[in-house]
């Protein structure tokens, strides 16, 4: 099978057309695509784990949900991220094909926000769901249950949350995977949402979030991980035959009270 075939499929599927403009989106690093296909890794990020794992197992791809170079010049990409250059090199050396398909699919109506509806095991209370990022789920919860929830069912640690009563009761929560734009808050907020779950909230918006009194839970990007899970799925799915892997990651830190 060629590479392409992979890559073909997914890019029909979320087409880059549908990526934010900001967002560079698709081929990192490519080479020929109707080389034969040897393995797939899939990961969230691209790391030298991942990287190690994938020549391990004669992966020739490596699909990740987050673009593996962001930066307009290499020049600026490895002054951000000088561990790159080394890893650069060896992708180079061994011809592996880096993708990444990020906003494209967090933007498709069965995106990342939907994945972890999915995941949590609240896809059939899903009542809004659409060309575009946001989730709504209609699910009767407590606060700490959910919490629960998410350690189990998206293995997730570390929360933040401007919620005093941790055993309140929930009914509608809103979902914005990843880093989700204030704006999208403040709008589940104005309609009432007992939750809005989402990560890598600033100062700035946390003070915002106080003054309006919208509920948030801050949760690791990695709740983005259900990328992973769901594309093994499909391909797992759809080529049975091929060398098919996927990489959890762990949240790099760690939170010191």
């Amino acid at each position: 099978m060629q590479i392409k075939k992979i890559t073909d499929y997914l890019l029909n599927k979320y087409p880059l057309s549908n990526a934010e403009i900001w967002d560079p989106t698709g081929w990192a690093i490519k080479f020929r695509l109707s080389e034969k296909l040897t393995g797939v890794m899939i990961a969230i990020d691209l790391t030298k784990e991942v990287l190690k794992k994938a020549i391990e197992l004669n992966c020739n791809l490596i699909i990740t949900h987050h673009p593996f170079l962001f930066e307009k010049t290499r020049e600026l990409e490895l002054l951000k991220a000088p561990y790159k250059k080394e890893m650069i090199q060896i992708i180079k050396e061994k011809r592996i094909n880096v993708i990444g398909f990020h906003t494209n699919y967090d933007n498709d109506a069965y995106g990342t926000s939907y994945q972890i509806a999915r995941y949590l095991g609240m896809q059939n209370n899903v009542t809004y769901k659409d060309f575009g990022y946001p989730v709504s789920v209609s699910y009767n919860i407590k606060f700490n249950d959910l919490i629960q929830k998410l350690k189990t069912d998206l293995l997730l640690s570390d929360f933040r949350t401007n919620v005093s009563d941790l055993e309140m009761n929930l009914s509608r929560i809103g979902i914005l995977s990843g880093s989700g734009y204030i704006t999208e808050v403040n709008n589940f907020s104005r309609l009432n949402y007992d939750l809005i779950i989402t990560s890598d909230i600033k100062w700035s918006d946390w003070i915002n979030y106080d003054q309006i009194g919208a509920k948030v839970l801050e949760v690791p990007h990695l709740d983005e991980q259900v990328f992973v899970w769901d594309v093994y799925e499909q391909l797992r799915s759809k080529f049975p035959e091929i060398n098919l892997n996927f990489m959890n990651l762990a949240v790099p830190y760690k939170n010191i009270s």
